[in-house]
Formats: C-alpha cells, structure tokens, sequence
C-alpha cells in the first residue's frame, strides 16, 4: 500500500468514528467529545477519560489506546486488523469505546 492509499484508508476509518460519535450523541444523548489534531483523533467520555487514535504513517499503522491497553492495526486483506490478536479493528475499538461510556454503544455506520 502507498502513503497515500495509507492515509485514504486512514481518513475512512476518522470519518466513520466521527459519524459513530455523532450518531451516538443524536441517539443515545451520549456526551462523548471528538476532536483531530493531525493524525491524531480523541474521544473524551463524560468520566474524563479518553480513547486516543493515532495514524503511524511510517508503519501504516493505526494506534489505539485506552485506558485498557494499546492496540496496533495493520491494513490485511481488506480490514484494519490487530498486529498481535488478529481482531478486527471496529470490533476492539467498539469494546473499548463501551467501556468507557460504561455501557454498550450501538455499532452504527
């Protein structure tokens, strides 16, 4: 994959969090917080704490951490997938975000 195939991709998966959030706050009246600096995007949870991602051009990476842990993605076959468990990258980044808010978001694109 090129850079620039890299960062399209990239920029897909930003777009598809921020209308997540959005749709969360639309539906769930969930007060979770995004802003991009760069290629860096957070979520802040009404709690504080904060899911960050982070785009490791370099690498073609994407980087997520929480307060749970670190996880790197790599683009395979298609999907943004964990470099050490093999998860899909919406399925970890759903759990954590749900843990955060302290309940189940809905999975909605």
């Amino acid at each position: 994959m090129t850079e620039t195939e890299f960062l399209d991709q990239a920029a897909k998966v930003w777009d598809a969090i921020e209308r997540r959030v959005d749709a969360w706050s639309q539906d769930d009246d969930s007060e979770i917080e995004s802003g991009r600096h760069g290629p860096v995007l957070e979520l802040e949870f009404p709690s504080g704490r904060k899911l960050v991602l982070n785009l490791q051009t370099p690498m073609q990476q994407i980087w997520l951490a929480s307060p749970r842990g670190a996880f790197h993605f790599g683009w395979r076959a298609g999907a943004w997938v964990d470099t050490r468990s093999g998860s899909d990258f919406w399925k970890v980044f759903m759990e954590q975000a749900s843990l955060e808010a302290g309940r189940r978001l809905a999975d909605t694109d």
